[in-house]
């Protein structure tokens, strides 16, 4: 019970009681408003017409990167076992 009453020591009238009990209404009000923005920052972000296209991009970035890489293994270097069997055949 002390630990109680030290929270509300400045009261001493009923005016202070009214005073810190719209106090706390307010915090009260502010702390739903707050939690109702995020709610609807939530439901925004998972929102199919949002969710969709980040979900496409995280499968498309390494999909191309790895097309990227494949064509340029491919194309772009050359096998150091052909050149040494070409050289052979040559010589």
């Amino acid at each position: 019970m002390t630990s109680r009453n030290k929270r509300y020591h400045q009261i001493s009238s009923f005016k202070d009681f009214e005073n810190e009990k719209y106090k706390l209404h307010y915090q009260i009000k502010l702390s739903e408003k707050k939690l109702e923005i995020k709610y609807l920052e939530f439901t925004s972000l998972l929102h199919p017409s949002r969710l969709v296209p980040i979900i496409i991009s995280e499968w498309i970035t390494p999909l191309f990167s790895s097309i990227k890489n494949w064509f340029s293994n491919f194309f772009g270097s050359k096998n150091p076992d052909n050149t040494t069997n070409n050289q052979k055949e040559m010589g």
